[in-house]
This record gives C-alpha cells, sequence and structure tokens, in this order.
C-alpha cells in the first residue's frame, strides 16, 4: 500500500506558476466579448411595428365620434278590422203582383282612432229572393229596375257596384244618420250598471230599442273583452227585452242572445231584433229582423234583414281595397229614382 501512495505522488503533476499579468489580459479580453441577446427582446423589436399599429387603431376607434344610432321604425297601426255580410228584403213590382227582391253584400271596414276605411257594396247583388219571385219577375219582362211598392223610388236588379270610403273619425259613431258618439271607447265604464246609464244618456232617455242597438253596434266595435261581457249583460236588464237561449248559429251551432221590439220597417210592421252571440268566443254572430206576423206572402218569425259578422279582429295588416275603385268616389246605390 506505501509503495502505491509513493507512485502516485511521484506521478502528481507540478503546480504551475501564477501569472498575474496573463490573468488581467484574460479577463479583459473575456469582458470585451459581446453578450449574447434575449430572446424577449428581440421579439419586442420583431414585432414593434406591429404593435404600434396596433396603437393606433386602437387610439382612432376610441376618439372617433359613435355613429348614430339608426332610427327605429315606427309600428304599424293597428286596425279593427270588421268583415259583415248583410241581406234584406224589398217588395217591388206591381202592387197587384208584388213579388221581392233580396238585396246581398258584404261591407269590409278597417278602424284606427282617427281613420276608417270601408268597402261597401262588396260582391253586392240584387236579385228575386224565391223561386215563387223569380217567375213573377220573368212574367213581369225581367225589369232591370223595378218599382218599390209603397215607395217612390225603383230598385237595380243585378249587380252592385262596390264603393271605397275613406274618413277621418274620432271615437265612436253609431252610424252616419245618428247623433250618438263617444269620444273614446276605452273610457266605457265595465260596470253593466254604468254602462246602462252612459248610454241611455247617449240615446236621450230610456229607449229600450235604441239603447240596445247601441249596445249591439259596441259588442261588435273595438272595445276590450270585459267591456263587451258588460254590454251583453247590459242587454239582458232593457225592459222588454227577452233572452235568447239556443239560438242557432250559421255553422249548425247554437248561441246565446237578446230579443227587442223594434220599429216598423220600410213595408214591414210588427218585426224584432234579435241579437246572437257566439258563447264560445263572446263575440257578436248575427243581427237580424224578422217579422212577427205574416206579411207579404211570408210566415211569422220570418227574417227580413241580416247582418252576419264573419270577422271581428284586431290587425296590423294595411286594408286591402279595390285596386280599380276610386277612393270617396260617387257611390252607385241600388235605389234610384224612377
Amino acid at each position: 500500500m506505501e509503495d502505491l501512495l509513493k507512485d502516485l505522488a511521484a506521478a502528481k503533476p507540478p503546480t504551475p506558476e501564477v501569472d498575474p499579468a496573463r490573468m488581467e489580459r484574460d479577463l479583459a479580453r473575456i469582458i470585451a466579448l459581446p453578450r449574447r441577446r434575449v430572446a424577449g427582446s428581440q421579439l419586442v423589436k420583431r414585432f414593434a411595428p406591429l404593435l404600434v399599429a396596433a396603437a393606433v387603431i386602437a387610439l382612432v376607434v376610441v376618439l372617433l365620434p359613435h355613429p348614430t344610432k339608426p332610427v327605429q321604425p315606427a309600428a304599424p297601426p293597428q286596425w279593427w278590422h270588421a268583415l259583415t255580410r248583410h241581406w234584406s228584403l224589398m217588395v217591388v213590382g206591381d202592387p197587384a203582383n208584388p213579388y221581392l227582391v233580396e238585396f246581398r253584400s258584404t261591407t269590409d271596414r278597417w278602424l284606427t282612432a282617427d281613420t276608417e276605411i270601408s268597402v261597401i257594396q262588396k260582391d253586392g247583388e240584387v236579385e228575386p229572393y224565391s223561386r215563387e219571385d223569380e217567375a213573377r219577375w220573368e212574367l213581369a219582362g225581367k225589369p232591370t229596375r223595378a218599382p218599390q211598392v209603397g215607395g217612390n223610388h225603383s230598385v237595380r236588379v243585378g249587380p252592385m257596384k262596390p264603393a271605397v270610403l275613406k274618413t277621418a273619425v274620432s271615437g265612436f259613431q253609431m252610424s252616419l244618420h245618428s247623433n250618438v258618439r263617444l269620444d273614446s271607447l276605452h273610457s266605457l265604464s265595465k260596470d253593466p250598471v254604468e254602462l246602462k246609464k252612459t248610454l241611455e244618456n247617449l240615446v236621450g232617455g230610456k229607449d229600450a230599442y235604441r239603447t240596445a242597438s247601441l249596445a249591439m253596434e259596441l259588442m261588435a266595435a273595438n272595445v276590450s273583452d270585459d267591456q263587451r261581457r258588460a254590454l251583453f249583460e247590459l242587454l239582458k236588464t232593457i225592459d222588454g227585452v227577452r233572452f235568447l237561449d239556443q239560438a242557432p248559429l250559421r255553422n249548425g251551432s247554437t248561441g246565446v242572445g237578446v230579443a227587442v221590439a223594434a220599429p216598423p220597417r220600410f213595408q214591414f210592421s210588427d218585426v224584432e231584433t234579435h241579437f246572437i252571440v257566439n258563447p264560445e268566443t263572446g263575440l257578436p254572430s248575427r243581427k237580424l229582423d224578422l217579422i212577427t206576423t205574416p206579411q207579404h206572402g211570408l210566415p211569422g218569425y220570418t227574417p227580413v234583414a241580416e247582418a252576419e259578422y264573419l270577422l271581428l279582429d284586431r290587425t296590423t295588416i294595411d286594408p286591402i281595397v279595390p285596386q280599380n275603385v276610386p277612393v270617396n268616389g260617387e257611390v252607385e246605390s241600388p235605389i234610384v229614382a224612377r
């Protein structure tokens, strides 16, 4: 073992001599060598132009005035659309051999708070009422104008020309020939008792037929469901009004309604008005004038006039009118001078 240690000691290299001057030169050369660049700095310098451009764009977006919001289009007007089919009878011809003719037409009405557009005499026609009436008309020579029995005018037999009427309206007016006017339907009470007082004031007293007729017209107008129910309850409380249960509807089902004595119509007396409501919707269905006694060959309780409410609804669809009919032009009435 000692021999091995001696051999290792003999093989150890000599300790190098220290050269301070050389060490200073090597240190100075190391310090002077260029340093390796940091990767992050290189990325910053490489993408600096893009960063500057992005900053400029962001600044422009912030500083530019914001564009004005587009103007929202006004909401379309809401119309009350009422489509009604009408028919009525008239006695014409030679008083010694009279016959009945039937007037048939539809009326399309659109109403807003300040506008009413109506298409009247739509699909209108005047023709003999029954086969017996047609035979009498043919025997008379199929006249295109037949004189009224008991009147001073004649009736056009054949198609009616439609007409378009546009008027400015405000509130509710029962008819063009009535002085009954309401400034607002919304202000009507939903209480039947208060409603009855309002309607009686409008018609000028306790006139059962006029009060009932006004209530019927209002039920077909743009009132709320609560107001419509109150109007029907009001109808049942009018003096002389009779409640109708299981009243026939056109579709074969039945409704409920009221009957009230009506003043004589031209050529017809002993008239009663029936007003029938569809119980499923609460909307009016039919309004009929019937004779309660036989007249002009017709048995008692035969309808001589009817308004059938085909549609009562709110809509935003613009009115549809015939394109070839002038608005507020001349109305060609089926009743003409002799």
